[in-house]
């Protein structure tokens, strides 16, 4: 079953059930905007504070519909500007994100860089934050992957067919759904994308949810998804 919405994931969230899901697999926007007439101080300084509440209430809408052993697998990379490295780590004391246990701190490692300058050390990995309501989690352990529970993931950034900006290589989506999620479990990606998640879901035999508020894409991902 996939069940795909275009549309603000705020929203269409607060029509799930509550308890209802069993695994978050999600990749937020960047905190960026061009176009709209602020100076950079001005822009980075709004868009720090817009970004803060608007995680902070995406945060608590997981809360209400994850399921009490559900999980969460928050992908987000730190940015870099002006030569200096901006690490996301102050998501983790907004309000909403404080509601969960933090399980682990993981590392996806590319395996190459795509930093340019010689001017500091590359950025060539991005965190995914191991969330959960509770201690009682479903891990595999009867996994075949090597290492799987490192915290470490050495994994290619290679994408075969891009079909948006920041795709997720399937790769990723694959560990996390085998590690994570057993068949018929309900998946939810809130920023959908090009739909990476629900394809290894759909080829996985897990239930999918997906969200997506740019038109383009979301047919993007109906179209990918519908082909597996």
């Amino acid at each position: 079953m996939n069940n795909l919405f275009n549309g603000d994931c705020l929203q269409i969230m607060k029509e799930l059930k509550s308890n209802s899901i069993d695994c978050i697999i999600t990749s937020p926007p960047y905190e960026d905007l061009t176009g709209a007439g602020y100076s950079k101080l001005s822009k980075d300084a709004l868009f720090l504070k817009l970004y803060y509440e608007f995680l902070d209430s995406l945060f608590s809408s997981y809360y209400k519909i994850l399921k009490d052993d559900g999980q969460i697998f928050f992908n987000i990379k730190s940015k870099t500007s002006n030569m200096m490295l901006k690490t996301p780590h102050w998501i983790e004391f907004t309000d909403g994100f404080q509601k969960f246990k933090l399980k682990s701190y993981i590392i996806w490692k590319y395996a190459g860089s795509f930093d340019s300058t010689m001017k500091r050390f590359h950025l060539d990995f991005e965190i995914i934050y191991h969330l959960s309501k509770s201690d009682n989690i479903y891990l595999n352990h009867q996994s075949e992957i090597h290492d799987a529970f490192s915290s470490v993931w050495y994994i290619d950034h290679h994408i075969s067919e891009r079909l948006h900006p920041t795709q997720m290589p399937i790769k990723v989506a694959e560990r996390i759904l085998n590690l994570a999620t057993k068949e018929g479990d309900q998946v939810l990606d809130s920023f959908m994308g090009s739909g990476t998640t629900g394809a290894v879901c759909k080829k996985l035999n897990r239930d999918f949810i997906g969200i997506e508020i740019d038109e383009n894409y979301f047919n993007i991902a109906k179209n990918r998804i519908g082909q597996q």
